[in-house]
C-alpha cells in the first residue's frame, strides 16, 4: 500500500473517531478529505476497499451532528433566505420527473439538489462558532493547495486537464471551484493574523499556478471581473493594501504564466466571427440554438435535455462525439443550460436563490463594518468575490451541479450571527485606530434587527 493511501485512511479514520469524541466537524473534514483526494479515481486508491467514502463520511458526520448537543441554540438552518429558493428549486426538479427527456439523468439531478439540501443542513450544524467557520474555510484552501501541488507535479505541457475529483473534474470545473479559495485565501491573508494568515498565504501561488495550467478562458475573465469586486469589497481602511495585493497577484500571473497561456487568452477579443477560434465560435451557435429549444419546450426538458436535443438544433460541425458514438453539445453556459432544462420557472428561482445569497453576503459586510470586525469582513469579501468569479465562469460552461456554492451559502449562514460580535478588546482598539476619521454611524436597534431578519 502506497504511502498516500496509508495516510489518506489513517487521517479519515482519525476524523471519523473524532467527529464522536470532540465535534462534528471532524466528519466535516473527513468529508473535505474524500473530496480533494478522491480515493475512489486516484492511482493509489484501488488498493482501498470500496466504502463509498464521500457518502461513508457524510453518514458519520449527519449521525455525529444528531447526536451532539449544540451548546447554543442557532436559527434554524431552514431559515437562511436563500435555502427556501433552493428548496423549491429542488421540488420543482421532481415535478419536471415526468416530462424530462432521461428520466435517470433528471433524476439524479433531482436526487443531488435534494442532497445539496442536507449537505447545508450538515454544514451549518457543523460551524456553529467563528472558529470553526474559519477552520472550514481553511480546509477548503488546503483541498485547493493540494491540487494546486498536483497540478505543479504532473503538468509536462499543454492544457492541464487532468485535475479535480467526481464532478469537479477536468479545466473548466477545476479553475471555477479553486478560483473561490484564491479570493477566501487573499482575504484571509489581509484579515486574519498567525497561522490563519499564513496557511492560506502560501497556498496563493500554487492555487494561481493551477489557474494557469489549466488554461481556461473562464476564469481569467472571472479573475479580472472580481478584481475591482475585491477592490469595493475589502476593508475600507485597506483598500492600498488590497490594490497593492491585487498588483502583486498580477505580477506573479506575467512572471508564471507561459505563452500557452496567453495564446489561448488573445482568443477571447476577436474583431469579426471568420477569426474566432472554434470552440469560441461554437459557443454563439450553441446560444442560439439553447434559445431556440427554450421557445419550444416553455416546461423544460429536464437536466441534460439540451444535450439530448443538440443534433435537432445544431449543424453537423459543432457536435462532438460521445462514448455511445452518437453527437451531441453541452450548453455552455449555466443559464441557457438551466433555461431549457428547467425553464423559465427553474431559471428565475436559481437567480433569486443566488441573489438572496449575494445580499446576504453583502449585509454580512455591513453589519461586521459597524462590529469593527475585521475577520467576518474579510470572509464577506472572499465569498462575495468567490461568488462572483463562479457567475463569470458559468457563462463559459453549465456549472449548476457546482457543489462549491452551497459552501458558500452555508458558511454564509454560518458567520450570519457572528459579524455583530466584536473579535476582542485589543484587536477592537487597533480598528479603531486604522479607522480614524472613518467610523460608520452607530447602527441603531431597528437597522440591527432588520439586518437580523434579512439574514435569515
Amino acid at each position: 500500500m502506497s504511502t498516500t493511501a496509508l495516510a489518506f485512511v489513517a487521517a479519515f479514520f482519525a476524523f471519523s473517531v473524532l467527529a464522536f469524541i470532540r465535534h462534528p466537524i471532524w466528519g466535516l473534514f473527513a468529508y473535505v478529505l474524500t473530496f480533494y483526494m478522491g480515493p475512489d479515481t486516484a492511482w493509489w486508491g484501488y488498493v482501498l476497499p470500496n466504502l463509498r467514502w464521500s457518502m461513508t463520511s457524510a453518514l458519520i458526520t449527519l449521525v455525529a451532528v444528531l447526536v451532539y448537543k449544540a451548546p447554543v441554540k442557532r436559527t434554524p438552518w431552514y431559515k437562511f433566505r436563500p435555502i427556501p429558493t433552493l428548496i423549491v428549486f429542488t421540488v420543482w426538479l421532481w415535478i419536471q420527473t415526468p416530462w424530462a427527456l432521461s428520466t435517470s439523468n433528471h433524476i439524479f439531478l433531482a436526487t443531488l439538489f435534494t442532497k445539496y439540501i442536507l449537505m447545508f443542513a450538515l454544514i451549518y450544524a457543523c460551524l456553529d462558532s467563528k472558529e470553526r467557520v474559519h477552520q472550514f474555510v481553511i480546509a477548503h484552501i488546503i483541498g485547493c493547495f493540494w491540487w494546486g501541488i498536483e497540478a505543479w507535479q504532473i503538468h509536462t505541457g499543454g492544457r492541464l486537464e487532468s485535475i479535480g475529483t467526481g464532478d469537479v473534474t477536468g479545466s473548466a470545473f477545476a479553475s471555477m471551484h479553486v478560483s473561490t479559495a484564491l479570493a477566501l485565501a487573499g482575504f484571509m491573508f489581509l484579515g486574519f493574523r498567525g497561522w490563519k494568515r499564513w496557511v492560506p498565504f502560501i497556498a496563493i501561488p500554487f492555487i494561481l499556478n493551477s489557474i494557469i495550467l489549466m488554461q481556461t478562458r473562464a476564469a481569467f475573465v472571472g479573475m479580472l471581473a472580481a478584481a475591482p469586486i475585491a477592490f469595493l469589497l475589502g476593508p475600507p481602511a485597506k483598500r492600498s493594501v488590497v490594490m497593492v495585493y491585487l498588483l502583486l497577484g498580477a505580477g506573479l500571473l506575467l512572471t508564471v504564466a507561459d505563452q500557452a497561456f496567453w495564446e489561448r487568452m488573445g482568443t477571447i477579443k476577436v474583431a469579426e466571427p471568420e477569426q474566432l477560434e472554434t470552440s469560441a465560435a461554437s459557443r454563439f451557435e450553441i446560444g442560439k440554438a439553447n434559445l431556440a429549444m427554450a421557445r419550444d419546450y416553455p416546461l423544460g426538458l429536464g437536466h441534460r435535455g439540451n444535450d439530448l436535443l443538440s443534433p435537432r438544433y445544431l449543424d453537423e460541425r459543432w457536435l462532438t462525439a460521445t462514448g455511445g458514438g452518437s453527437n451531441i453539445r453541452s450548453a455552455h453556459n449555466t443559464t441557457l443550460a438551466v433555461l431549457v432544462d428547467h425553464s423559465m420557472i427553474g431559471l428565475l428561482l436559481i437567480v433569486l436563490f443566488h441573489k438572496r445569497l449575494a445580499q446576504s453576503i453583502l449585509q454580512i459586510r455591513r453589519r461586521a463594518w459597524n462590529a469593527r470586525n475585521q475577520q467576518a469582513m474579510a470572509l464577506a469579501a472572499g465569498l462575495a468575490t468567490g461568488l462572483v468569479m463562479y457567475w463569470i465562469n458559468g457563462q463559459f460552461a453549465n456549472m449548476t451541479k457546482a457543489e462549491v456554492v452551497i459552501w458558500i451559502a452555508a458558511i454564509t449562514a454560518s458567520i450570519a450571527s457572528e459579524a455583530t460580535a466584536p473579535e476582542s478588546a485589543k484587536t477592537n482598539a487597533q480598528i479603531r485606530g486604522r479607522y480614524e476619521n472613518k467610523q460608520p454611524a452607530k447602527q441603531s436597534a431597528p437597522e440591527a434587527e432588520e439586518d437580523s431578519r434579512n439574514l435569515h
